[in-house]
């Protein structure tokens, strides 16, 4: 384990590499990658078992993936600077029940005690079918009986009910958290886990905030056990860089954080890998479609931002966001389900959960003499699947094994199958059912692609999404075996993205350090959205980031009263320059062409930054049974690296430069605002300034725009062209 301290001083100074080391615990695997900073090229990878049933649970597994990946990378504990985990810790709590019991404390007097009471006592939650967290419960009058004792002795009284965490509660304790911080600061004293409503969450509401503190705090005990032996063990390696943990909005944050907050962890697997479309594979505009074995994650990425909803736990919704994932259970170990020899549906039971090696992969002999059998893979499961049996001995028939017969999976890929097998298997299967061959695997494929093409399209739907800029996205080892079919039922484009089989495990190692703050504001002033931008700074900076790679976007909710601040952050200040290098003009073009759905001499050039050039195209669709002919000009932003940056359907834009902008930006704001019976709606604004893309679409009015703008732009200098765009509807 220790090879490396057989290396002198100067050997080590003269091959020091800077490596960031990622570690994504999957439902089967656990994947780690070390990546070179400095030209981020792949050092070494390792996989191993996901350790769900260790007494030390999964800690143990993403210790033993970091040691293999030292030792086969030849990595020296100085060269690592930074070791990022997903965790499925916090999902696998909820889902099978193992949280702790909870106490609450909560506090009120005067009229709106029985209102207090009856938002804070919230009972017993179920988790999911079967699965329940416990609480008990105390109430304090600040006013009448308040002190440390008494609050000692609530807590005693608490611990003698069973619980093993607390929470703290009091109306509007996001204004004053006096109270709430002191009851958390005495439990901790007495040694015993606590949280707080204001400190999970920052808005209105007191029964949400209460069911978000009281599911954050269920999860504390087993995740700061977590958190200690993966941090002990990394630092006994030697390994003396930052420890990040994925959050579900697809970025890291300290181990601290997950230790105070580890709700904000659910979902941490999908999120890594869309951190590497964003971050490695530089995706714009798609829909990421992650394929393991037993189920597929889709979402939606739009201009850059993957799309967030209201997190929920079972029935429960909290205050918090997760990433808007649909997951399906249909992936590449996914097994069929006969009925009149025909194949009925796929899945959900994969050859993972089942116990059943796929046909695809299991040795030659192996299928000797093997037929196919129908029955329960595990008990409590239909007896309509099929599969194929020799002698005592069962194999699973897959999807993957379907595409791999139809030729959809490339001989080079993570997903590819032994022919002779797979072969056997679809000409014994085919028999069964009297079809040839090819007809049995595309049923196969037909009914899995299926379900997988009707979430993509209700995604398109409900999101607004431009067909001309839509692409899926694929990643995961069984993207090639649900990708190409999918494609072909959806009429989108399909990209395997590169090192798709590891591409959550690179996500991590790449992802930005990341905090959102959200506040309850009526009407916010410049002032506020600036006092919540500098929060959200400071807050990733705290966690590692370098101060100048942060960039904040705001958005404002009118109708709820919210205000959001994201803020990202990368601990290596060159990390975006490093992940892409320029190409030619003609590739540029080229690019554009392609996303605009015509050829490269029909493209044109609109604006020109030097790093960020606007490409056009004119569009002339037939309405009304050809009798109208609509002309509609959708526009590309391609950077320097011929990326896609943004697409627009309709888009107005304007060329200056930074010190003109003041004046100029005002005018152009005044020109492309609508007015109606609700007021001035000014448009979605964005800035392409100098590498970066600003984003003010989540902003209200001219002056919030104004503002931002100015503290955003003052980090260029005068001369430094920009364009702004106006995304306008039709």
């Amino acid at each position: 384990m220790s090879w490396w301290r057989n290396y002198d001083e100067a050997s080590i100074t003269a091959t020091i590499r800077k490596i960031r080391i990622g570690i994504d615990v999957g439902g089967t695997f656990t994947h780690a990658v070390a990546i070179e900073s400095q030209n981020f090229s792949l050092v070494a990878q390792t996989k191993t078992s996901t350790t769900h049933h260790h007494e030390e649970g999964v800690a143990a597994g993403i210790l033993t993936a970091l040691l293999k990946l030292l030792q086969k990378g030849r990595i020296a504990p100085e060269e690592v600077v930074l070791v990022a985990h997903s965790t499925t810790q916090a999902t696998n709590a909820l889902l099978e029940g193992d949280v702790a019991k909870v106490g609450i404390i909560a506090m009120g007097s005067g009229l709106k005690r029985i209102r207090i009471r009856q938002q804070t006592q919230i009972g017993d939650l179920e988790l999911a079918p079967g699965k329940l967290l416990r609480t008990c419960y105390r109430f304090l009058d600040p006013v009448r009986n308040f002190n440390d004792d008494v609050i000692r002795q609530t807590i005693r009284a608490l611990q003698e009910e069973g619980a093993q965490v607390l929470v703290a509660a009091e109306a509007f304790s996001i204004d004053r958290p006096a109270r709430e911080q002191r009851v958390v600061a005495l439990a901790n004293e007495m040694g015993l886990p606590a949280t707080s409503t204001q400190q999970v969450s920052q808005l209105y509401g007191l029964r949400l905030r209460t069911r978000t503190a009281v599911i954050n705090a269920s999860m504390l005990p087993v995740m700061i056990t977590t958190a200690e032996m993966i941090e002990r063990s990394m630092r006994a390696t030697g390994i003396a860089a930052p420890l990040m943990v994925m959050r579900s909005d697809g970025g890291i944050m300290d181990i601290q954080g997950m230790r105070e907050r580890p709700i904000l962890t659910m979902l941490s697997g999908p999120a890594a890998g869309i951190a590497a479309a964003l971050m490695y594979a530089k995706v714009s505009d798609g829909i990421f479609v992650e394929v393991g074995g037993t189920s597929t994650d889709i979402s939606v990425i739009r201009h850059g931002q993957v799309m967030m909803r209201t997190a929920q736990v079972g029935k429960h919704t909290l205050h918090t966001k997760t990433l808007d994932v649909r997951t399906v259970g249909i992936a590449g170990g996914s097994m069929p389900r006969v009925q009149n020899n025909r194949i009925v549906e796929v899945g959900p039971r994969s050859a993972h959960i089942a116990g059943m090696p796929y046909e695809a992969f299991c040795q030659i002999q192996d299928l000797e003499g093997a037929e196919p059998v129908y029955g329960a893979p595990r008990a409590g499961d239909p007896r309509d699947y099929v599969f194929m049996q020799n002698r005592d001995k069962n194999f699973a028939i897959t999807v993957t094994g379907a595409a791999n017969y139809l030729k959809l999976v490339p001989e080079y890929d993570y997903a590819h199958g032994g022919e002779r097998n797979i072969e056997r298997t679809f000409t014994k299967l085919g028999e069964e059912f009297g079809l040839e061959p090819q007809e049995a695997a595309t049923m196969i494929l037909d009914k899995a692609c299926s379900r997988v093409a009707g979430v993509i399209n209700e995604l398109v739907e409900s999101y607004g999404l431009n067909p001309l800029a839509v692409r899926l996205l694929g990643g995961g080892g069984g993207a090639s075996t649900l990708l190409p079919y999918t494609s072909q039922l959806t009429k989108l484009p399909v990209e395997l993205l590169r090192n798709n089989a590891i591409i959550s495990a690179i996500g991590v190692a790449l992802a930005m350090v990341r905090e959102t703050i959200e506040r309850s504001i009526v009407s916010p002033t410049a002032e506020d959205l600036l006092r919540i931008r500098q929060e959200a700074e400071a807050a990733v900076v705290r966690m590692g980031a370098a101060p100048e790679t942060v960039e904040v976007k705001i958005d404002v909710d009118s109708l709820s009263h919210r205000v959001l601040a994201v803020a990202l952050g990368s601990t290596d200040v060159r990390l975006s320059e490093q992940l892409g290098h320029p190409v030619s003009a003609h590739k540029r073009a080229d690019v554009a062409a392609t996303a605009l759905a015509t050829t490269e001499r029909n493209v044109n050039v609109l604006a020109d930054t030097g790093f960020f050039i606007a490409y056009a195209t004119l569009k002339h669709t037939s309405r009304f049974f050809g009798l109208l002919q609509e002309k509609t000009r959708p526009v590309v932003i391609v950077d320097q690296h011929g990326i896609v940056r943004l697409t627009f359907k309709h888009v107005e834009l304007e060329e200056m430069i930074v010190g003109d902008a003041a004046d100029r930006l005002k005018h152009f704001i005044e020109v492309h605002t609508r007015y109606g019976d609700s007021g001035p709606q000014i448009p979605a604004i964005h800035l392409a300034v100098g590498p970066r893309l600003i984003d003010f679409t989540g902003l209200l009015d001219e002056k919030q725009v104004l503002s931002m703008g100015e503290i955003e732009l003052s980090k260029f200098t005068p001369e430094t062209p920009m364009l702004v765009l106006a995304e306008v509807k039709g």
